[in-house]
């Protein structure tokens, strides 16, 4: 018998067609600022040349993932996307903590994309107005973008998908133009270099401890963020897988095409590991500083299309979580335009306070864009660790189960844990603060998911919300 009304009910049901679904995808994913900046961020931590073979390994566990959330996306139609399918599987208190990693995945994904815009923002201004400078103009350019981002995607998921692929596309062509023109001036000034300095950074493949391969897995997380709209989407069934793994192989070709392109650029301009943006400042000594501007912007308007996908896909999963009783029903309250727009508002704020806070305490915003990017990929990863575990026992349930969906979430499991340690390396080398919050935050959810299984058994084991087909949609 077919229910009156879905359980989504509130969102904007099968309006969204496949390319504002794939908008998601790359909007979250944002691969102009990941290409821009992820390598520059290696070569900082390493103190060597970034490594292609770094993010071809990277991409070999990302499509890994995408096959395993797959599983999942083929059969059913979830705006909570990770979190409902883990529950599926392992139940709902390994959902519970799924979800509490991936609110602190998209939120701090939010937070470090509004802080790299900013940086690039001001980075731009300081060129204007050379006075410039300090982490108030920092904090409130994240303030202004972020109310900015906010009134997009309290318009609905369509308008903020549409401005986030305007703005990739744009940025993606500024990126590579940009990257190619450092990239000749580089062969022109210091010749070929040694294949060894492309493909592993000249001796340090995954950089020291695998924080090389950690940052190439930060610049995928978002990649399979178009499940937040599958109740949203027209064909989610059909759409959805094919957008995450179609994001995931193509920004693995542009990161690895990036990296070995800026491994050549750093080998020969070396000194930029502890700037901002290091590639802006390597194409400032190698082409014209004109072209540096010219990168910068591009820079903002992709992680300005970051933030704004992937603050759409946190407020979905909010939804879910308040929808199921898991955070405050408040959040689930949905406006005229199918938008939670309490669950904005409220993530919003925390996106920029946080960045505002740690810069205001003195960290550098190369610093704080780091540890923010860092500390959420700590969160998606943990996400895609259990949605990994959880895709053979979903196959299980519903009798399809086979061996190589067991074969892939076993290896992308191990291969998450691997970086999983390197974040937590890094946090420990990064320093106490960054250690502290990553476990604090992750350890709330963890503590939130045994207290809701202690105290409300029943509601634990209703999770797993997903969309279901109404009488509307039959009649239609």
């Amino acid at each position: 018998m077919l229910r009156p009304t879905s359980p989504v009910t509130g969102l904007r049901r099968r309006r969204l067609g496949p390319l504002e679904v794939l908008a998601q995808s790359v909007a979250a994913t944002a691969p102009a600022a990941a290409m821009a900046t992820s390598p520059g961020q290696a070569f900082a931590l390493a103190g060597a040349p970034p490594s292609a073979l770094a993010y071809l390994a990277a991409t070999v566990v990302v499509l890994l993932v995408s096959s395993s959330v797959g599983q999942f996306s083929r059969r059913m139609v979830a705006p909570g996307s990770l979190y409902s399918f883990t529950a599926k599987g392992l139940g709902g208190t390994a959902a519970t903590i799924a979800g509490g990693a991936l609110v602190v995945g998209y939120g701090f994904l939010v937070a470090g994309a509004l802080t790299g815009a900013a940086t690039s923002g001001v980075a731009l201004m300081e060129k204007v107005a050379p006075g410039v400078s300090g982490p108030v103009p920092v904090v409130l350019t994240i303030t202004l973008l972020g109310v900015l981002v906010a009134g997009f995607s309290v318009r609905g998921a369509g308008v903020s998908a549409r401005l986030g692929l305007a703005l990739e596309v744009v940025s993606i062509s500024i990126v590579v133009v940009v990257l190619g023109i450092a990239l000749a001036a580089a062969f022109s000034r210091y010749g070929v270099p040694h294949p060894s300095v492309v493909l592993d950074g000249g001796g340090h493949p995954f950089g020291p401890g695998g924080q090389g391969l950690l940052l190439a897995v930060t610049a995928f997380v978002g990649f399979e963020s178009a499940g937040s709209l599958a109740s949203e989407s027209r064909r989610p069934l059909s759409v959805v897988p094919r957008v995450v793994r179609w994001t995931a192989l193509t920004s693995g070709l542009l990161y690895v095409l990036a990296a070995a392109a800026q491994a050549v650029v750093f080998a020969g301009t070396p000194g930029l590991g502890g700037v901002p943006l290091p590639l802006a400042a390597a194409v400032s000594v190698l082409a014209d500083p004109t072209l540096a501007a010219v990168l910068e912007l591009g820079i903002l308007a992709s992680f300005v299309g970051c933030a704004s996908g992937s603050l759409t896909a946190l407020v979905r999963l909010v939804f879910t979580m308040s929808r199921e009783g898991v955070v405050p029903r408040a959040l689930g309250r949905t406006g005229p335009r199918g938008t939670p727009a309490l669950a904005v508002v409220v993530a919003t704020a925390l996106a920029v306070a946080v960045p505002a806070g740690v810069l205001l305490l003195g960290v550098s915003p190369a610093d704080t864009l780091r540890g923010l990017l860092v500390v959420g990929t700590c969160g998606y990863v943990g996400g895609y660790v259990l949605v990994c575990l959880a895709a053979p026992f979903f196959l299980h349930r519903i009798g399809e189960l086979t061996a190589p969906p067991v074969v892939v979430a076993v290896v992308a499991s191990l291969a998450l844990v691997a970086v999983l340690g390197a974040c937590t390396a890094w946090a420990v080398s990064a320093g106490g603060g960054w250690v502290l919050t990553a476990s604090a935050l992750l350890g709330l959810g963890v503590v939130r998911a045994v207290v809701l299984r202690v105290r409300r058994p029943s509601l634990v084991a209703g999770i797993g919300l997903y969309d279901e087909t109404v009488r509307r949609d039959v009649l239609s």
